[in-house]
């Protein structure tokens, strides 16, 4: 009798200690749930990123700009840095194995942004080029230029609102509405709207002043985003908290070097909004989203 009790006992204990070890285990995958949102890995958000939706990468070139946009079967490259860090992407590029561009987008024709434009469409093949419809004397464009004719491409000249469908993700392009501006190529900047089911990025280029002042007196599309790549690398000017209030970003990306930071200004705004701030200085930033959420990490 004692020994069949004894027995009793340690099954008893044994049952308590599993469910112990279970209820432990589940308050353990639920706190790493509810605080680990930014503590995945580079490598973990890029897998969901392939697998779910999009995935938009904003590499660290410095104080420029080279955003891939990555659907379920297409792929959008948003500038392409300097001529001496494109490598950053064709390294990239090629570890994913990747042929083709559907679309690259050059924003204006300033070197941190067309430097590299050149040797991407040397290295692979690029469906459409979408800029703006305006010429610079630089280095960097006539090199950009002189590859464009090489390969025998037409790019499209962007003077009216351009709508593309990519794989569920919707992008519409809007042109500078003027033919001179103060800031002559940052005012230029083909800006680029995206929405992905319930969730939206804004890709601003190096827009200052007067090209704001258009995006907020616009009515084509709503400002108001989740995600901001934010205007000319984190300078702060007249009407940037304005701007910055009407976009009202969840999360904010800022292209930015350590010899060419954000302004702090810029800073404290996005911070006095509770806007999450990510910035390539301290390496990729790497976003992605399945419609419903948004994760950033680098």
């Amino acid at each position: 009798m004692k020994k069949a009790e004894e027995r009793v006992n340690r099954k008893s204990f044994r049952i308590k200690l599993f469910i112990w070890i279970g209820m432990m285990a589940l308050f353990f995958s639920c706190f790493c749930g509810c605080y680990g949102k930014n503590t995945r890995t580079t490598a973990d958000m890029a897998k969901m990123g392939e697998e779910i939706g999009v995935k938009v990468t904003f590499f660290d070139v410095g104080k420029g700009d080279a955003i891939l946009i990555e659907t379920a079967g297409h792929r959008m490259l948003i500038d392409a840095g300097y001529d001496d860090t494109v490598g950053v992407i064709l390294d990239y590029l090629r570890e994913k194995g990747v042929k083709k561009l559907d679309y690259m987008v050059i924003t204006h024709f300033d070197k941190d942004h067309v430097g590299g434009a050149d040797r991407i469409l040397e290295a692979v093949e690029v469906g459409e080029v979408l800029q703006p419809d305006y010429e610079s004397d630089s280095k960097q464009y006539l090199e950009y230029v002189e590859m464009v004719e090489r390969k025998e491409m037409r790019p499209v000249m962007v003077t009216e609102t351009m709508r593309i469908s990519l794989d569920g993700a919707e992008f519409l392009v809007y042109p500078p509405r003027r033919k001179e501006y103060e800031e002559e190529d940052n005012d230029f900047s083909l800006v680029i709207s995206m929405v992905y089911g319930e969730r939206s990025f804004l890709f601003t280029g190096d827009c200052e002043k007067e090209r704001l002042e258009e995006l907020l007196e616009q009515k084509e599309f709503d400002l108001c985003h989740n995600v901001l790549k934010v205007p000319h690398h984190g300078r702060k000017g007249e009407n940037s908290e304005e701007f910055l209030k009407a976009v009202s970003p969840e999360i904010a990306v800022i292209t930015c070097s350590e010899d060419k930071p954000a302004d702090d200004g810029i800073l404290r705004m996005l911070d006095g909004m509770g806007t999450e701030v990510y910035q390539s200085v301290d390496g990729t930033v790497v976003c992605w989203s399945d419609g419903e959420k948004i994760a950033c990490g680098y």
